[in-house]
């Protein structure tokens, strides 16, 4: 006799598999209109709210670092019970809310502290959207860089699309586009399978937690978590300060515009032809390409005023960003139990975000002091990167990462 179905696998199994497809690529497309406005001008509209430098490093940097106290967290509570739709229909709700409260406080403190709630309700959703598409992917054989890659297309149009829209106009509209795209997510966000695993129910006398200390047990997990976090957080600088230091040469809010979009264009060619990347370059393989793309791009940019030479710069972000994300995707995907998957993702963001923000907070005296200065230290950071993906090379025919 057959085990029962529950009535959330007979929903997925008439689910067609290109509908699943479409509704995460949709979904995608929602969450990365926010992304898309906030990295080039939220550091503009905290400036124009008065804030320093060092107070607008410090202000992303404290959000950066929610996630790692907020993703693990919320990582064990969707592991124990599965429900992942749930938990990033909750999460955006909470997010949209706290950002709206955000516009009407005054003050660094205050600002401070309706910014730690709403990075501690962000902080798990994009690491959730991954984990359901990279579920969907292995469950239904979709490709995972398709899917993915509309949220580039969607990020791209609303950097471009919002540097245009901004020329001329008060910042205070940064605010608003932000606000938007938030409202545009909770749509999004319905849109998703409600795909469930079996529970990640614990060992007998195991404590809460242990599949995450075993995963930071392990070296090969550390050599991970190691190179994708230097690789990321490379991009500190471009991120906080980028749009700052570009205004300070002369460029426009539109020709700005552009050059975000233009990096972003890199990628999702990149994740367009992710199926095409030979298997036997691996996860790792992707990395050591990050590595070499970050070294080349911030070494250049550290001097970099020409506008042509900029434009040909952003190109590499392909490498520094998409190929990291790719390898990480695929590492995680190869190397960790479904059943644990959000577990194990939610330590990879948690060590991503916490080099960055480490990272951020560092660039911003760096930068109030000697401008392009900040992008030698993102050099660095891709050295480091390349080291630990240099090792995690060597050990490629035995990447698991075990959390049993």
């Amino acid at each position: 006799m057959s085990a029962p179905v529950s009535n959330g696998s007979q929903t997925e199994a008439v689910e067609n598999h290109r509908g699943i497809g479409l509704r995460i690529s949709l979904h995608y497309a929602a969450l990365f209109l926010v992304p898309g406005v906030y990295l080039p001008f939220f550091a503009a509209w905290l400036e124009s709210r008065g804030l320093h430098p060092t107070e607008i490093s410090i202000m992303l940097a404290v959000g950066i670092l929610m996630r790692l106290v907020a993703g693990p967290a919320a990582a064990h509570v969707v592991d124990r019970s599965g429900r992942r739709k749930l938990a990033i229909l909750l999460l955006v709700w909470v997010s949209i809310a706290s950002f709206a409260l955000l516009g009407w406080v005054e003050g660094f403190s205050v600002m401070l502290l309706v910014w730690i709630v709403h990075s501690a309700a962000w902080a798990p959703i994009t690491a959730f959207s991954d984990n359901i598409a990279l579920l969907a992917a292995t469950r239904h054989q979709l490709n995972y860089g398709r899917m993915r890659l509309w949220g580039s297309v969607s990020f791209l149009l609303a950097a471009y699309l919002s540097g245009l829209w901004l020329k001329g106009r008060d910042e205070e509209w940064i605010f608003i586009l932000l606000l938007a795209g938030y409202a545009v997510l909770v749509g999004g966000a319905h849109l998703l399978p409600d795909l469930r695993l079996p529970l990640a129910h614990p060992r007998v006398g195991a404590r809460a937690g242990a599949p995450a200390l075993q995963l930071l047990r392990q070296r090969r997990f550390l050599l991970f978590v190691g190179a994708t976090a230097c690789l990321q957080a490379s991009h500190a600088a471009f991120y906080t300060f980028g749009t700052l230091h570009w205004r300070s040469m002369g460029h426009s809010d539109a020709a700005i515009g552009w050059l975000w979009a233009e990096g972003v264009l890199a990628e999702i060619v990149l994740f367009a032809f992710a199926q095409q990347i030979p298997a036997r370059l691996g996860g790792a393989g992707l990395l050591l390409i990050a590595a070499a793309g970050g070294l080349l791009r911030w070494s250049i940019t550290a001097g970099a005023e020409d506008y042509t030479l900029l434009v040909i710069l952003q190109i590499l972000h392909a490498a520094t960003f998409g190929a990291a994300h790719l390898g990480a995707m695929r590492l995680l995907a190869e190397g960790c139990a479904p059943e644990t998957s959000a577990t194990a993702q939610s330590l990879y963001v948690a060590a991503n975000s916490t080099m960055l923000a480490l990272a951020t907070i560092a660039v911003g005296p760096i930068f109030a002091a000697g401008g392009g200065a900040i992008y030698w230290a993102m050099t660095v950071l891709s050295l480091g990167g390349g080291i630990c993906a240099v090792m995690l090379w060597r050990r490629r025919d035995r990447l698991q990462f075990s959390a049993s």
